[in-house]
């Protein structure tokens, strides 16, 4: 397998299991199929560590801890190879949902009925991250994944 279908495929798994236990899962990914991939070997993470709160710590250690396994080596800033940046954001949607329902005259449904459709709204909060790998150089991203899903609440931060 080459460098760069690796570094995809390690990416895309990544992305999965950020945002693993949610429902709908849509993962997409986008990379410029002339950039030399085999050339990375070190990687700085780069976050606003003001606004550190422990969503972001865990997206950082989640990262280090997949680019390690895959044999890239953290490095400082000056040092790496390429830098992975990841924004997420939170929106509140609405989704329409038609049924339909018998209405009839007799009970269980014997005689006349007719169906009759029924409308039911549903709020719910979408939570999206976008995870970019950039050339230090060029500051130009090479890849982006983003993945996108419903939230659910948990009692347990795990």
């Amino acid at each position: 397998m080459r460098r760069k279908d690796i570094f995809l495929l390690f990416f895309s798994m990544l992305l999965f299991a950020a945002l693993a236990g949610c429902s709908i899962l849509r993962v997409s990914s986008d990379y410029n199929p002339s950039f030399e991939f085999s050339k990375l070997k070190t990687f700085a993470i780069l976050y606003d560590k003001h606004g550190n709160s422990p969503m972001q710590q865990r997206i950082v250690q989640a990262l280090t801890e997949a680019l390690v396994s895959k044999g890239y080596k953290p490095a400082p800033k000056d040092k790496a190879d390429f830098f992975v940046v990841f924004h997420t954001n939170i929106k509140n949607k609405r989704q329409v949902v038609t049924d339909y329902q018998r209405v009839g005259l007799y009970p269980y449904g014997f005689g006349t009925y007719a169906m009759v459709p029924i409308q039911r709204e549903y709020e719910y909060k979408e939570g999206k991250i976008i995870v970019d790998a950039l050339d230090p150089k060029t500051k130009n991203i090479f890849w982006r994944g983003i993945a996108t899903d419903r939230l659910k609440s948990f009692k347990d931060p795990a």
